[in-house]
């Protein structure tokens, strides 16, 4: 301990002038300073921020590490490293010091890991300094920008202890490694090169998916990652378990190379340090193995549901609803904010919907023999949390894995090289291949990976996903090259044997549908619409669950679709009897109710919400007043795409006797009022207050969604065309009795 000490001592006078801990803490303090500033720049004088009601508690200066993490732990903070250590190796590089060292009253282990001692100090020193210029950055921001009302901003010494532990864990691995190159290659160019391509190397491979986890950057980007660390409570996630190992492993091999003066020497000179060297590499293999091998849940032998919940209001039951039909799966008591509830019936793997009497909800994935525990938060109409038990990967998987861009729809949406079949078929099955492996790489914070039967469904939802684009192509190209036939290639045909036409376990799924109803009616030449088609032949399959299912998805669509009350009646009167459960024709009757309840001429449903100047917002303070309403969300592209036109057209006719409306129906507020502040003031930002209430009295199943009510308070149109056709300004100058354009 004497020889380390002294050694330790001799480090810091030899770096006196280098600079290297004010170089750590400039790159610790760069982010949060520069990010400070931004936000500053970008949102000075607006206040908008500090009106957001209902959302989550969150802390104000822990977010912003968060923020901070993605940059910092996958690039500046590797970037430290290799200029950290290339700088104190080659201190001793120059002039011999490393010989030097070695005439001096001090063992080689000193000088090794003194050096060692000090990278470790200045990596903690950036780190630090990473934490406490976000503070700082916080700090700033709130001077000058009013910060949303759910932030509280007290010190969390648990979270902000377990962000620096595990930023300076994981960062172990990559130092060790490339200390131990830099000891022994005495150019300093040559350690940096190194050092730079491992870096770039994760950069490009991580944009491929493919970057390995036991990667010495890997282990720092999952740090990014898995922001808020382990779901099941421990300091630190797998990866930077194994970084510790990998650590040890690292400096044992360097230590011994530096020692006997090379590779040979240091474990093959006796038979001793061979089998040193087997033995640790060995263990190394098998704890790592031990370490990165995923983990699965097994199945439960009951199906439970149990939680807690953290909320202002007080709330007696949650409801889980199937997704499918909306039906009430259990109605849960909820006994100060806490609730256990054990499901009897069968519950089929699928999507399922936890909501509140306020009709505030969020999705999970479950089924029969699951226990999952909800530990949700739930302030106004925000919902938050997170989801553990049995399906821990599968909820986590799928809110990550669900929005994956594809070109082969985009091409198929631009209709572009329909001619070309061999490109098409060539990136249907590359993307679907991509896809399929995707599903097998996935893993939790924790290691944990999906189960089985849900990667089995997953992978028959992908193959659907490519399959539609398949036969979308097909119907296009049938319908521009008449007589060129699109014949399917050996694998594009193994996609198609893969998936039955017959699956009850599939068809809450919307791609199945139009999977099969595709492939019904796909040699049906008659001279009529394809609802129509697709209705005639649901009704001459077999009676069963599957026909009902099937009957149900293309019902409610050709309801929606029918123009008039007698269109709507006629379906009703052909399909909505001829279920053999009679729960789906009880549903159809009160979807057709509520569309003929939103019919031209009838009453408006009421509409409540709140203005983005926090005053209420109703029909009847607008009457006299035509109403044009565009309902929309801040994560909606297509609204995003529809807004502006929808402004313009408020541009245009703001001094005639119409108000628009622009109406959010976004979850989190905050958000919305964000955006809302920066819209045109033509139009009238309102925030719906019970979106629930409003979807089901309005039949809003998607958005954008553009409604018209008269001056008397009676609907126009319900289902108004989008502002980027002209039929929009058309119906709206008819109204208010102008000219055609």
């Amino acid at each position: 301990m004497n020889n380390y000490i002294t050694a330790l001592k001799a480090e810091h006078i030899k770096k006196k002038g280098t600079g290297m801990y004010w170089v750590a803490a400039i790159i610790g303090a760069f982010m949060p300073i520069l990010y400070a500033l931004i936000m500053i720049i970008e949102n000075l004088g607006d206040d908008t921020a500090s009106k957001s009601k209902g959302s989550i508690p969150y802390n104000y200066f822990t977010d912003i590490i968060h923020e901070m993490l993605g940059g910092y732990a996958e690039f500046f903070f590797p970037l430290l490293i290799i200029i950290s250590v290339s700088r104190i190796t080659q201190l001793d590089h120059k002039n011999g010091g490393w010989q030097l060292m070695e005439t001096q009253p001090v063992n080689k282990w000193a000088i090794y890991s003194s050096k060692f001692t000090v990278l470790l100090i200045t990596n903690l020193i950036s780190i630090l300094t990473l934490v406490a210029a976000s503070y700082l950055a916080g700090g700033l921001m709130m001077a000058v920008i009013e910060v949303p009302k759910a932030a509280t901003f007290g010190f969390e010494a648990g979270p902000v202890f377990n962000i620096v532990l595990r930023l300076f864990v994981a960062g172990l691995f990559f130092t060790a490694l490339q200390y131990l190159i830099s000891v022994l290659m005495p150019s300093f160019v040559w350690s940096m090169l190194i050092g730079f391509f491992l870096l770039l190397g994760y950069l490009f491979l991580k944009i491929f998916n493919v970057t390995p986890g036991w990667y010495p950057l890997a282990i720092l980007g999952k740090v990014s990652e898995y922001k808020n660390g382990s779901e099941l409570g421990y300091w630190l996630i797998y990866s930077e378990v194994a970084a510790l190992i990998l650590t040890t492993a690292t400096i044992y091999t360097g230590f011994n190379w530096y020692r006997h003066k090379g590779l040979k020497a240091a474990f093959a000179g006796t038979a001793v340090r061979a089998a040193s060297l087997v033995g640790v590499l060995a263990l190394t293999a098998l704890l790592s193995w031990y370490i990165f091998k995923p983990n699965m849940y097994e199945a439960h032998n009951r199906t439970v549901i149990a939680g807690k919940l953290e909320s202002k209001e007080k709330v007696k039951i949650l409801y889980i609803l199937d997704n499918f039909i909306q039906d009430t799966v259990a109605a849960i008591p909820v006994i100060d904010n806490r609730f256990q509830y054990e499901i009897k019936k069968d519950i089929p793997l699928d999507r399922y919907k936890f909501t509140f009497e306020n009709g505030v909800n969020s999705d999970f994935y479950f089924g029969k023999n699951d226990s999952i525990y909800l530990d949700i938060k739930k302030y106004g109409n925000s919902v938050d949390g997170k989801i553990t038990g049995t399906r821990l990967a599968e909820n986590q998987y799928k809110q990550g894995n669900e929005n994956n861009f594809a070109y082969v729809a985009y091409m198929l949406e631009q209709k572009q090289d329909l001619d070309n079949v061999s490109f098409y078929t060539r990136q249907i099955y590359k993307e679907w291949d991509d896809a399929m492996n995707a599903t097998d790489k996935f893993r939790t914070a924790d290691n944990y990976v999906p189960r089985t039967d849900f990667v089995s469904y997953t992978k028959k939802i992908i193959t659907l996903t490519y399959l539609n684009y398949w036969y979308d192509l097909v119907k296009m190209r049938k319908a521009v090259y008449p007589g060129q036939p699109t014949k399917p290639t050996p694998e594009i045909a193994g996609m198609i044997k893969s998936v039955s036409l017959h699956d009850d376990a599939l068809l809450s799924n919307e791609g199945y549908f139009n999977y099969v109803t595709s492939r019904l009616i796909e040699n049906n030449e008659a001279d009529i619409d394809e609802g129509t088609k697709i209705l005639r032949a649901i009704a001459a399959m077999k009676p069963g669950t599957f026909k009902d299912k099937l009957l149900f998805w293309q019902l409610k669509s050709s309801l929606r679709e029918a123009n008039t009350i007698e269109e709507r009646a006629n379906l009703m009167k052909y399909y909505a009897y001829t279920f053999k459960d009679t729960k789906y024709s009880n549903i159809v009757a009160g979807i057709n109710k509520t569309l003929d309840g939103i019919a031209k001429g009838k009453e408006a449903p009421a509409i409540a919400g709140t203005t983005i100047d926090n005053k209420p917002f109703s029909l009847e303070q607008y009457k006299g007043k035509l109403i044009a309403i565009d309902v929309w969300a801040t994560w909606c592209g297509p609204c995003r795409e529809e807004s502006p036109k929808f402004e313009k057209i408020a541009l245009k006719y703001k001094k005639e006797g119409i108000q628009f409306v622009a109406l959010s129906t976004d979850r989190k507020i905050e958000d919305w009022y964000m955006d809302a502040k920066l819209k045109s003031k033509s139009v009238l930002q309102v925030h719906i207050d019970n979106n629930e209430f409003f979807s089901t009295a309005y039949d809003v199943e998607f958005i954008p969604r553009f409604i018209l009510i008269g001056k008397d308070g009676k609907l126009i149109n319900a289902k108004m065309p989008r502002p980027g056709e002209k039929t929009f300004e058309d119906i709206i100058r008819k109204e208010l009795g102008m000219k055609e354009l």
